[in-house]
């Protein structure tokens, strides 16, 4: 299984660097239309394969936390539930401590 692994990143890292070299050409973003000036640089040049790479990044990182915020309900469920599951444990064991200490009704009313 290990070997596996190593061998799909292998493969992964070849097909990334083969993607680079054949995205080296630059690429401009621009961030709003190229007419409006605000001072500042709205947009930027960079080799195609950066642009990719970014917008792979930022996928990962979206689904990331999209993926915690679904989640987040589940493990708080699962709290609660390990909070229950405690609860009613520390009172089986109560409950059988308190079993063991009381004496038998019936053999109270015989000796009597």
């Amino acid at each position: 299984m290990r070997l596996l692994k190593i061998l799909f990143l292998a493969l992964v890292a070849i097909a990334l660097v083969v993607l680079a070299v054949a995205n080296r050409a630059s690429a401009t973003l621009n961030l709003l239309p190229v007419d409006i000036d605000l001072g500042f640089p709205t947009s930027f040049t960079m080799p195609l394969f950066v642009w990719l790479f970014a917008a792979l990044f930022l996928g990962v990182i979206v689904g990331l936390v999209l993926e915690a915020l679904r989640e987040s309900y589940h493990r708080k469920n699962e709290r609660a539930y390990k909070r229950e599951a405690a609860k009613l444990d520390r009172e089986v064991k109560r409950l059988a401590r308190k079993a063991g200490e009381e004496d038998d009704d019936i053999l109270g009313i015989k000796h009597a």
